[in-house]
């Protein structure tokens, strides 16, 4: 017959260990990114060069002086199996605050956009972690301006009343 008291001593001994671990990795100042990127707003048209928004959902102070935002090179497209618009190699991201304090990421380019879909990987970092996001632009055709149709203002000139044949002898 097998003795089980070593194992299950060594169970116990793994239930107490994990236990200890738990409880000093909670005790530990958890360092995890408060930056958090929310919803994407496109402010341009197909054929206009590209402006959109980016809100930040969270972001700290130390976050906030330390990022660096940037569109993922080539390469990174490539790794991802996403197609890489000419148009965003000149375009520029520029960390932003509303009116009302809230912050968000602008994004423009020099060039215009001629695709209604536009891929952007942004690979963003900051003193404390990095972060790589996917969004997929949807460029609308540009607006017609289009005068509202006004009924005919032409004066309706009045038929004169056709005159009866002549009586035929």
């Amino acid at each position: 017959m097998k003795d089980h008291s070593l194992s299950v001593g060594r169970f116990a001994l793994n239930r107490v260990a994990v236990a200890a671990a738990v409880a000093v990795l909670s005790a530990l100042p958890i360092s995890a990114s408060a930056l958090g990127l929310g919803k994407l707003s496109v402010k341009s048209a197909l054929g206009e060069p590209l402006r959109a928004e980016i809100d930040i959902s969270s972001i700290n102070p130390e976050e906030s002086s330390t990022l660096q935002v940037r569109v993922a090179s080539p390469e990174t497209y490539r790794a991802a199996g996403v197609d890489y618009n000419a148009v965003l190699s000149g375009a520029s991201i520029v960390l932003q605050r509303r009116a009302d304090g809230r912050p968000y990421l602008r994004i423009s380019s020099d060039r215009p956009v001629q695709e209604p879909f536009v891929d952007v990987i942004l690979d963003l970092g900051w003193s404390a972690g990095r972060l790589v996001r996917e969004y997929t632009l949807l460029l609308d055709p540009p607006a017609t301006a289009r005068a509202p149709a006004t009924p005919a203002t032409a004066p309706v000139m009045a038929a004169a009343p056709a005159e009866a044949p002549a009586p035929q002898p």
